[in-house]
């Protein structure tokens, strides 16, 4: 009985100690990883709406503008996660939706571009949990590019799905993650137009 009490103390003393140990390198790495994914935001932006000299958030006031109007039945309202317009002399140069859409391995980070005209102008992958090889082709520059000038008012799907957009072979559930967080910011798009947002 001793050796069980012997054994149990010294297990909880390992578990404390790693516990204690993964809280110091939480506090001392936290601020640094924020600062990192702050930094590859801001490169997409610039890289999605190249023509900006500064984004504002303005997400509530756009998907409070449009309301469920950009929803595919609501299923797809969530996709789009914060919306960033960009000014250029104090007039909007266009806009960039950050996306979230599930993909095979889980979220898949995206940053949309659209033009004030409503043409697709660039797409970043910001973060993902694709396969190595196959889904995390999906930042491919050859892949991005596939999505470029498609216009607010289309249907943005993978050819498989009837669409215009090929999916990477092997990785037909990531392409249409991809596909649907363009689609849904399309939708976005072309919703808060109709209401005059820009």
């Amino acid at each position: 009985m001793r050796d069980v009490w012997k054994l149990g103390f010294i297990l909880f003393a390992i578990c404390a100690v790693a516990a204690g140990s993964l809280a110091v390198v939480n506090d001392i790495t936290e601020e640094r990883i924020a600062s990192q994914a702050a930094v590859r935001l801001e490169q997409a932006l610039r890289a999605v709406v190249p023509e900006a000299e500064e984004f504002k958030d303005e997400t509530d006031r756009v998907l409070s503008s449009v309301g469920s109007q950009a929803g595919d039945g609501g299923s797809k309202a969530s996709v789009v996660g914060t919306v960033y317009i960009g000014y250029k002399n104090g007039e909007v140069a266009g806009v960039a939706f950050a996306c979230a859409p599930s993909g095979y391995g889980g979220p898949i980070d995206a940053v949309v571009g659209v033009s004030r005209d409503g043409v697709v102008t660039g797409l970043t992958v910001v973060k993902h949990s694709e396969t190595p090889g196959l889904g995390a082709n999906i930042t491919s520059k050859d892949f991005q590019e596939r999505f470029l000038g498609l216009r607010a008012g289309a249907t943005v799907k993978v050819t498989r799905d009837g669409g215009q957009v090929q999916a990477i072979t092997g990785a037909t559930i990531s392409s249409r993650a991809v596909a649907s967080a363009v689609d849904q910011a399309l939708r976005v798009f072309e919703a808060a137009s109709r209401e005059g947002v820009w």
